[in-house]
């Protein structure tokens, strides 16, 4: 597998942790949070194309998912970021969707029962998770990342994994996370199988 790897963050010390996962072909965010609020932030730069990149996008989360198991934690349940309707890439974030979805359904024995059917979250409802507003800028978002949890991404990748881990371990003190975490709990936004 090509990738550029750049990892931010310690060490998990926390037996439960929570996935985070920004799809992105020009930066792939991944973030696992501790319930004790550690973690560990990774952006991998994929140089291979097409359905190669696919596949080794594919091997990336599995093996992630693998040596966090083999190191003693449990992902909980994990979350996307939904797509954004309207862009020229829709056909192909469609196919990195899949691929992420399909991905984690693989890995499902390295995590806690239906921690591999994530939590959908629109880009409107991250952005009013983390900064109260549901239409601000990526470099708002930044900014609120660090003002908020004191952490700071110069990749908003990043900072959009790192949002949606803290949001799917429930970590709401103010209305408008309560408001986003409350309306994430509906059906609609997690493609459970029941049949699996």
């Amino acid at each position: 597998m090509t990738a550029r790897v750049k990892l931010v963050g310690g060490e998990l010390t926390s037996t439960n942790v929570y996935l985070g996962i920004d799809q992105s072909y020009t930066g792939f965010g991944m973030t696992f949070l501790g319930e004790d609020g550690s973690y560990q932030t990774s952006v991998a730069k994929f140089d291979s194309m097409g359905v190669t990149r696919l596949l080794n996008i594919q091997n990336y989360i599995i093996e992630n998912i693998m040596v966090k198991r083999s190191t003693g934690h449990v992902i909980q349940a994990t979350a996307i970021e939904g797509y954004a309707y309207g862009s020229q890439m829709a056909n192909m974030l469609g196919e990195l969707g899949g691929t992420v979805k399909l991905s984690l359904v693989k890995a499902r024995a390295y995590m806690a029962e239906n921690a591999c059917y994530p939590y959908i979250v629109s880009p409107s409802m991250l952005k009013k998770y983390a900064t109260g507003k549901g239409n601000v800028q990526k470099n708002q978002m930044l900014l609120q990342v660090y003002k908020k949890w004191g952490v700071e991404f110069k990749d908003d990748n990043a900072a959009d994994s790192f949002a949606l881990a803290q949001l799917i371990s429930g970590n709401a003190s103010l209305e408008y996370e309560k408001e986003v975490y409350d309306k994430l709990q509906s059906p609609e936004y997690r493609e459970i199988d029941v049949y699996a």
